[in-house]
């Protein structure tokens, strides 16, 4: 749906999927466990994010995706 519909796919999941990386660090930090747990956490938020992203925003094109017009 994405890749349809961005101008530019790949930029758009990129700071789509950044944002709610950081998004998903808040509950880490507000959470009710030692320091090092919560580092722990955000931690693998982090490792999850710079795995997943690229791998996945690797297979988006970088521009528009050009479609022919259906005659009517």
């Amino acid at each position: 749906m994405l890749a349809r519909r961005a101008g530019a796919p790949r930029t758009t999941f990129v700071r789509a999927t950044v944002a709610l990386t950081a998004l998903s660090l808040v509950p880490d930090v507000l959470a009710d466990a030692a320091w090092d747990t919560r580092v722990l956490l955000m931690l693998t938020h982090l490792v999850a994010a710079a795995i997943v992203i690229p791998a996945l925003s690797s297979r988006l094109p970088e521009g528009a995706l050009r479609t022919r017009a259906t005659p009517r």
